[in-house]
């Protein structure tokens, strides 16, 4: 027989929050997340796709950091510097994420630059606090509860892409590969997993760039006006999203010689129109 639900709303849970389930990896990608409208254009945000056992879908993004340092590439599979930041910040939620994978058993030297590497992955997944980060704090709601951010994390791998995936309901603690294959994670190999690089055969031809980003960036500031350095990178890649080498022409913005000559006025990392 059945049992009754609770009606008491100091038994509720926050509504659709997937955690201590089982999750098969069905697509990963990078791309920018806007949180609903909130903010536009948007972040630079891992996307997680999948289901749980019971059918549940799994829809979650987690922010990799400012759009002034990365850009998600054309087809998704990688995030490309375009800024000084080097390595992904252990502090944001896709680096959070990405530890938590390494930790759990993750090879270190599968996890290269292309995120297409978890399609696949079946693995348990539980919620861990986020980190507290100023000027974000949560407001309590009108009752006074206060629900604080979470991030959902793989606890245990239960097989990996490239193995056969164990049957639905498989038990978190059975045939997990945490004891078998984890991975030893050092300062350095977080940096090395976590860089964000293009591949080699991607390598940027130069020919011609300047001008067809200084005709860009002409009618960006016929738009708007003025447009600061930090600023070009998210407007670039929003209003040019089938341009060719968008990557490129946003990467020369941040040549402060080819800003300084360009047919505008440039003071203080500020683009003034003629």
């Amino acid at each position: 027989m059945s049992e009754a639900v609770s009606l008491n709303p100091e038994d509720f849970v926050e509504g659709g929050l997937v955690d201590d389930v089982n999750v098969e990896v069905e697509a990963c990608s990078f791309g920018m997340f806007d949180y609903n409208g909130k903010v536009v254009p948007g972040v630079p945000s891992l996307h997680l796709e999948g289901k749980t056992d019971d059918g549940e879908g799994v829809d979650q993004y987690y922010s990799m950091g400012s759009a002034n340092d990365w850009i998600p590439s054309e087809d998704g599979s990688q995030l490309l510097a375009v800024g000084k930041a080097t390595a992904i910040r252990l502090s944001s939620n896709g680096g959070i994420f990405l530890k938590h994978l390494i930790d759990a058993g993750f090879p270190a030297d599968k996890l290269a630059d292309d995120i297409t590497i978890l399609n696949g992955l079946y693995a348990h997944m539980v919620r861990v606090p986020a980190p507290k980060r100023s000027g974000l704090e949560k407001k309590p709601r009108e009752d006074g509860r206060t629900f604080e951010d979470t991030i959902l994390v793989v606890s245990e791998i239960l097989s990996l892409p490239w193995e056969k995936k164990k049957p639905a309901g498989a038990p978190k603690s059975a045939g997990g590969t945490k004891a078998a294959g984890k991975a030893t994670t050092t300062k350095a190999t977080t940096k090395a997993t976590t860089k964000a690089t293009p591949k080699k055969e991607e390598a940027p031809d130069d020919e011609g760039i300047e001008d067809i980003a200084t005709e860009i960036l002409l009618e960006l500031l016929a738009e708007a006006g003025t447009l600061t350095k930090k600023e070009l990178p998210a407007k670039i890649f929003q209003s040019y999203k089938d341009h060719p080498r968008r990557t490129e022409i946003i990467k020369i913005t941040f040549d402060e010689e080819f800003l300084s000559n360009g047919p505008w006025e440039y003071s203080d990392g500020t683009l003034i129109a003629s």
